[in-house]
């Protein structure tokens, strides 16, 4: 055993899980990843999933945003042509927002863009290799969705 194998094997394993996945996160090659995930990227991802139209409040929680984050990215999408938002036709005191193609584009460009960067991932570890990590991932996914 190495020595930084047997330094390793002093820590909790909890601690071991946390710092890899502070360097995967971290990791500047993964930026691309990381923005799709947060902001003006994620909740474009998210409306072009949605058959409907989605409220603003609805929108912030699913995405653990606070309401005023949630409107400044709103503004920002629409003058670019992103979103539309629109009076709810049953409570016109309440707005809905909508994915315009111009931002389901943009989704499917930057889910191309990462689809290709992750596709040397799945040739580094092979198939059987793979398939563990994602079956893994859905296990730390329901994990955080049980807490």
């Amino acid at each position: 055993m190495l020595k930084g194998e047997q330094e390793l094997e002093k820590v909790p394993y909890g601690e071991q899980l946390y710092r890899i996945l502070f360097q995967i996160v971290g990791n500047k090659k993964n930026a691309s990843l990381i923005e799709s995930l947060r902001g003006e990227n994620a909740v474009l991802t998210w409306l072009v999933r949605q058959e409907e139209d989605v409220h603003p409040g609805d929108l912030a929680e699913k995405l653990s945003l606070v309401p005023g984050r949630m409107t400044d990215i709103l503004k920002t999408l629409e003058k670019k042509g992103m979103i539309r938002r629109e009076r709810d036709p049953e409570d016109r005191r309440r707005v809905l927002v909508r994915i315009t193609p111009k931002g389901a584009r943009s989704v499917t460009e930057r889910r191309e863009q990462i689809r290709v960067q992750y596709s040397g991932l799945y040739e580094a570890l092979g198939l059987d290799d793979t398939v563990k990590l994602i079956e893994l991932l859905h296990k730390v996914n329901r994990y955080f969705d049980e807490m």
